[in-house]
């Protein structure tokens, strides 16, 4: 099965969820111009990081929402970036799969929290699998993608293509960039191909763009969005962290081929440990 992928690198104003809004729809006309089937965003890219500031949790599903209208508008299926979502429960930084007739097809709270948002966020616990018209499909959001277990458990329930909308930045590797300013962009680019092969998948990163700045706190995002797949690696890597949309296609036959040689979602059928 083929289909034509928008990834948005995408520059988050931070704190200004309606600029932020007016320009993704902006990004989804145009993708949706293009013929793409599907667009994918960022982690937190309508607020930012809101750092434990109440007034930018969506406690009325507003967000949500206005990407379902914008799905259908466009005719269009939307990852939806990420959004922090409050209940009774606490609040989540939530990714939706919404397809292009404003139908939400998957649904995923973040379960690996990066440590700042350990302060404010409740973790997820349950993973999202489900079907597209473009493959059956799953949900991760950044720093899931450290974790191999998450793609496991999403593999054994026969998941093609994971969308994996991210923030991650320089600063992440801390004390690590005395080694290396350049860590985290060789952490991703490592990550997304070896989940691409280790898993049988193509995996879609969608990253932050440019800087973010709150107070004297300062991020210089990634960027590197891709597509990876087995055998190939990143067919499609944007090598900077400037903001940019690229268009695409993907062919889920080659994870038919990626089993014929590995055999390794027969293995896991059957291994112990």
């Amino acid at each position: 099965m083929k289909a034509k992928i928008a990834v948005t690198q995408f520059e988050i104003k931070q704190f200004s969820p309606g600029e932020n809004l007016e320009k993704a729809e902006k990004f989804i006309q145009r993708a949706a111009a293009l013929e793409a089937h599907v667009i994918v965003f960022p982690e937190y890219f309508v607020t930012g990081l809101i750092w434990g500031k109440k007034e930018f949790v969506d406690f009325k599903g507003n967000y949500r929402k206005h990407f379902q209208n914008l799905a259908r508008k466009f005719s269009i299926d939307i990852v939806a970036g990420s959004i922090v979502e409050g209940d009774a429960y606490g609040w989540f930084n939530t990714t939706y799969y919404i397809d292009s007739k404003g139908k939400i097809s998957g649904v995923y709270r973040k379960v690996n929290l990066w440590l700042p948002e350990e302060r404010y966020l409740t973790p997820g616990n349950e993973i999202a699998v489900f079907n597209t018209k473009y493959g059956r499909a799953g949900l991760i959001i950044c720093w899931d993608l450290i974790f191999p277990e998450i793609f496991r458990r999403m593999t054994n329930r026969g998941v093609s293509i994971v969308y994996c909308p991210s923030y991650w930045c320089r600063e992440d590797a801390g004390i690590g960039l005395k080694y290396d300013r350049d860590a985290e962009i060789k952490s991703v680019n490592s990550l997304c191909i070896s989940r691409a092969f280790e898993n049988e998948i193509i995996l879609v990163h969608a990253s932050g763009a440019g800087k973010s700045e709150f107070g004297r706190i300062s991020h210089e995002l990634v960027g590197n969005s891709q597509i990876a797949v087995p055998f190939k690696g990143a067919i499609k890597r944007l090598d900077h962290n400037k903001e940019e949309i690229f268009i695409q296609e993907i062919d889920t036959s080659i994870l038919r081929d990626a089993e014929r040689a590995y055999k390794i979602r027969a293995d896991l059928k059957k291994r112990v440990l």
